[in-house]
């Protein structure tokens, strides 16, 4: 049981390292202090949307209902890219 705790700490403490890290990288890249390329602001927004979904999952959420947050960011960035088109 101790090293299942053990666990589950060492998660938290990844969980968050990611999603301050990702907000850190994203914000710099806004501001213009780190190279905006696509693929590095989508590798930074899929940490972040990650770091999310673990904390959700040791919130107590099932595997099923954290994924829905990137499912749905998914939807509403395909909408996004879509208005831009037009």
């Amino acid at each position: 049981m101790f090293k299942a705790l053990k666990t589950i700490k060492k998660i938290k403490q990844l969980q968050k390292e990611m999603h301050d890290v990702s907000l850190a990288f994203l914000a710099l890249q806004d501001v213009g202090l780190m190279p905006e390329t696509e693929r590095s602001k989508a590798k930074a927004q899929t940490m972040h949307d990650v770091s999310h979904m673990l904390k959700d999952v040791l919130g107590g959420k099932s595997v099923d209902e954290a994924m829905k947050r990137l499912n749905s960011e998914v939807k509403i960035e395909e909408v996004e890219q879509e208005d831009d088109k037009d």
